[in-house]
């Protein structure tokens, strides 16, 4: 385990010097009701948040290290608004990886790499560790799952009630997501969001907030929260 907390976007150096890029399919399962008032920039439906965050790479690479199909997953809990100095969360990563992906991974999610996962730096109070564990992680229009063998159970999909025509879905365009960048952003609702034991967290959201939405990160370049993404 490690307990390496990420670095601000202005602290962060990859003194390696190594380009990376990953996309792929970001979604979380939450305390929030369901259209989670995050989505706005708006304190959380009880004045906290805990969540599970699954980052699903489906094409990536650091260097010339592939990162296709692996996965991470953050175990999450923040008081106050979605942008504050607030969270406290561990990283669970894809123990598929082999060693060389293990360090790109790690190196990612820590933000010793830039980008977008630095600038959590600016919104973290506490680290809890970074593990690799088994994940079953898979993401389609109408379900998306995260499941580590006795410590996470989740289960989210589209929600659709009230006047969302059949077969569509309820989006909005460019919520402001710390997690990924803007884009169109897929309210859900979680039928499984289960958490037992995991950084010492645990907790049953079922039937409560999820949402989805695709990403498109890349670094090393600086990351900023705090002015319009260009």
């Amino acid at each position: 385990m490690s307990t390496t907390a990420p670095m601000s976007a202005t602290e962060s150096e990859n003194s390696e010097g190594i380009q990376w890029h990953i996309v792929g399919d970001w979604w979380d399962l939450c305390s929030c009701d369901i259209g989670c008032p995050c989505n706005f920039g708006s304190d959380p439906t009880l004045g906290y948040c805990e969540g599970v965050l699954t980052w699903l790479i489906r094409t990536g690479n650091y260097g010339d290290v592939p990162l296709d199909g692996l996965a991470v997953v953050l175990i999450l809990r923040f008081e106050g608004n979605v942008m504050e100095k607030n969270r406290q969360f561990g990283w669970l990563l894809d123990d598929r990886a082999d060693p060389a992906q293990r360090h790109a991974l790690e190196t990612l999610v820590t933000g010793k790499a830039g980008g977008i996962f630095a600038a959590w730096g600016d919104l973290t109070i506490q680290t809890d560790g970074v593990e690799f564990v088994p994940m079953t992680v898979s993401q389609n229009d109408e379900e998306w799952k995260v499941e580590v063998p006795g410590l996470v159970q989740g289960l989210g999909g589209p929600f659709r009630k009230y006047q969302v025509p059949e077969n569509d879905t309820c989006r909005i365009y460019n919520a402001p997501r710390p997690e990924v960048t803007p884009g169109y952003l897929t309210v859900g609702q979680a039928a499984l969001n289960i958490v037992t034991g995991v950084f010492g967290r645990n907790w049953d959201w079922s039937k409560r907030s999820s949402k989805h939405i695709a990403f498109d990160l890349q670094g090393p370049g600086s990351f900023s929260w705090r002015k319009p993404l260009t």
